[in-house]
């Protein structure tokens, strides 16, 4: 069987395992108004993996869980704001963190370091806040993902690359800007987390073979285009130079 990725803008995805295991990542889509896939449209979720707190990566994982009853993977910061914000059944959540790799469904789960921050405000005043983290796992047919997050460029990529292997990454190389997604000041802010070049140095210190260009929502936007010619650029130059996969909200792509 294949392997498919469906994005939903930001770093919101859909991977459908080769032995059919549904899961999800960052499910900011009801509360997105640039993503055409809403709740009501997943079918199944067997896993949803929630990298942080923040609004567009948390996003609508309280509907999600209370109306497909995943398994949840998430720090403890989400899973206490799934329970006691959400009313997220507990029993569903496994809480763990970098390094304490988790199997489900015979999936295994590795949650690693992210350079990052995860924190939410919850509608009582509380500021919740715990570890970001990013995600590796084997969807088969050879496809190792990696999730990052949102973490800055930091050098222990080249040690997730040396020891997990990944060889697909779901990278990220902008700020998200558009109705929805902007943050305050935004025209204040000069690069997201990682820059584009930044993004090609992480993709090559984790031996990535693929990138799947993420969080955006405009697939045409300038840092989208800066990466791609950064690639073409070390391509011709006969240096590293990953296949590159560019989604739109809601395209799927199947390898």
């Amino acid at each position: 069987m294949s392997v498919s990725i469906q994005f939903y803008g930001v770093a919101g995805y859909k991977i459908i395992t080769s032995r059919g295991v549904h899961l999800v990542i960052d499910p900011f889509l009801d509360g997105n108004p640039n993503c055409p896939v809403k709740i009501k449209d997943l079918g199944q979720v067997d896993i949803l993996l929630i990298t942080h707190n923040a609004f567009d990566h948390f996003g609508d994982a309280g509907r999600l869980v209370r109306e497909y009853k995943p398994v949840v993977i998430c720090a403890v910061d989400v899973l206490h704001n799934l329970v006691k914000y959400h009313n997220a059944d507990p029993d569903l959540i496994r809480p763990t963190i970098w390094g304490m790799a988790i199997e489900e469904k015979g999936v295994v789960v590795r949650p690693c370091e992210s350079h990052h921050w995860s924190f939410n405000r919850t509608s009582d005043g509380q500021l919740l806040s715990g570890p970001a983290m990013g995600f590796v796992f084997d969807a088969g047919e050879g496809k190792v993902i990696y999730h990052p997050g949102d973490t800055a460029l930091f050098s222990d990529m080249k040690l997730i690359g040396e020891y997990m292997r990944p060889t697909v990454g779901l990278m990220h190389v902008t700020l998200p800007e558009g109705e929805g997604v902007s943050l305050p000041h935004q025209e204040q802010y000069r690069c997201g987390e990682i820059t584009p070049a930044e993004a090609l140095v992480a993709s090559e210190w984790l031996g990535l073979k693929e990138v799947v260009v993420s969080h955006y929502i405009d697939p045409q936007c300038d840092d989208v285009n800066a990466f791609l010619e950064l690639v073409r650029a070390s391509r011709r130059k006969g240096g590293y130079s990953p296949e590159t996969i560019v989604l739109a909200p809601g395209e799927t792509h199947v390898w």
